[in-house]
């Protein structure tokens, strides 16, 4: 299963995350020759596939969490900033879903400095960007054992 958590992040960073990144790249560069450019959104795309790679897992959580939370009848997941595995995990969703419109968040300051990210994801949204990226989402979200 993790292919597929990977195949979908890859997808959502060549297409959107990454995607967005490049046209910075673009915009920002002043005086930067053409194939400056294209270096630089070429790292950029290696940097977005290589956090695609690293919070894979943790993306997967939160997916398994926020899913079951649904299925309960819930329309969100809280996630405490000072547990270093909820951190993890609304980094990835947040990154991943929120940027590219897939998810919405609100947070709430716990103490000073610390929050609670509460995640809500566009499951008809996601289902359909799994769709295009060839991805089971169903299979996706089968509890693992």
């Amino acid at each position: 299963m993790a292919d597929e958590v990977q195949r979908l992040l890859h997808y959502i960073a060549e297409h959107y995350t990454g995607l967005e990144e490049a046209k910075d790249v673009e915009r920002s560069a002043a005086a930067e020759t053409a194939e400056e450019i294209i270096a630089g959104q070429r790292r950029v795309m290696r940097k977005e596939r290589a956090l695609a790679d690293r919070l894979a897992r943790p993306f997967q959580r939160g997916l398994h969490r926020a899913y079951a939370a649904y299925r309960a009848g819930g329309n969100a997941i809280s996630l405490d900033d000072r547990d270093p595995e909820e951190n993890q995990i609304a980094e990835a969703l947040i990154h991943f879903l929120v940027g590219p419109g897939l998810a919405h968040s609100m947070t709430r300051e716990t103490e000073p400095m610390h929050y609670t990210y509460i995640i809500t994801i566009n499951w008809a949204r996601l289902a359909a960007l799994a769709h295009e990226a060839n991805v089971d989402l169903d299979a996706l979200l089968k509890p693992t054992t």
